[in-house]
């Protein structure tokens, strides 16, 4: 049995994984940790060193873990590239959607909710394509004002927002890819109502794990 580790600044988030894996050889298992963002947001003390420090710290009690899978992308983006100080794989839940992303053709529209996540996330990703030697055509695209629907638990408000902007998208060239994992159940009631396809963080998740899982047991 392998022991994954999932760890959300939200707890929306367990939902997603857990309709994802319902493997009978893999245990899950949630910690929410909700302080993390409320603090990078607005204690301005709490600069990015102390964030890592802070995520490297918290990771490290995860020790009987065999895997650890990250929901958060500023978490992620704390963490930084400090993951061979773990004695299990760290799974960023964004790796597998960049390595999609990547593999695309043509014009990419990245649609965030949470403004905060921008910065970091497209650094790892340039970073993530140029290392595998990729040229991306990706247009940014940033929803202001949301993301407090999310967070203060009003998800019904926040997917309606979500899905009148992927509308707008819609009307425009490109593909289009939600960034983030609470914007799946809005991106798939999407696809359901127009057929249009909508890339997500779980599209290439359970693939990614389970080749982990196998690297493992080798």
């Amino acid at each position: 049995m392998i022991r994954l580790h999932c760890l959300h600044a939200h707890p929306s988030n367990q939902s997603y994984i857990e309709d994802v894996f319902g493997d009978p050889d893999i245990e899950l298992h949630h910690t929410v940790d909700s302080s993390f963002i409320e603090r990078a947001t607005q204690d301005p003390d709490f600069h990015p060193h102390k964030q890592q420090a802070y995520a490297i710290n918290k990771l490290m009690k995860e020790d009987e873990a065999d895997i650890i899978l990250l929901t958060c992308t500023q978490y992620i983006a704390a963490l930084g590239d400090q993951e061979h100080l773990f004695k299990q794989p760290i799974v960023p839940i964004d790796e597998p959607l960049f390595e999609l992303i990547c593999q695309r053709k043509g014009p990419l529209q990245l649609v965030f909710s949470n403004p905060d996540t921008v910065e970091g996330t497209m650094e790892r990703l340039e970073s993530y394509a140029k290392k595998h030697g990729k040229q991306m055509d990706a247009e940014v695209m940033v929803m202001e004002g949301v993301f407090h629907l999310c967070l203060n638990g009003d998800l019904h408000a926040y997917e309606e927002e979500i899905k009148k902007h992927l509308r707008r998208c819609m009307k425009k060239d490109g593909d289009i890819c939600v960034m983030q994992l609470s914007m799946v159940h809005a991106a798939q009631q999407m696809v359901e109502e127009t057929g249009v396809p909508i890339i997500h963080p779980l599209s290439p998740l359970k693939q990614y794990v389970h080749q982990t899982i196998s690297a493992l047991k080798e």
